[in-house]
């Protein structure tokens, strides 16, 4: 099946942008969520992020804070590995964006 997302790759701005990570996700996950379930799982994405400007993180780091912090507060029940994928691909955009750089340790 065929979606408007199939032709769309998001720009390479200045700064992330929140929408575009939403429609990124969109366009790669392999399952159903909701608008809200992924707003909430990029807000916890975000609060992360942002607690840990100037700071070496890893992808484990972010993707383990995130899942806990969902879980714990039961905001989103999807199964873990359903909110791991989601954070992946927030990841995968950030990279794909160039804000967001892998290095090996």
């Amino acid at each position: 099946m065929t979606s408007v997302l199939d032709d769309w790759n998001p720009p390479k701005g200045e700064k992330p942008e929140y929408y575009d990570t939403v429609k990124f996700v969109y366009k790669y996950i392999e399952f159903h969520i909701s608008e809200d379930e992924a707003y909430t799982i990029l807000n916890a994405f975000i609060e992360k992020w942002d607690a840990s400007a100037g700071q070496l993180i890893k992808d484990e780091e972010i993707i383990n804070y995130v899942v806990e912090r969902l879980r714990d507060n039961f905001q989103v029940l999807l199964p873990k590995p359903q909110i791991r994928r989601v954070t992946e691909l927030i990841l995968a955009y950030l990279r794909e964006t160039g804000h967001y750089f892998q290095h090996e340790i």
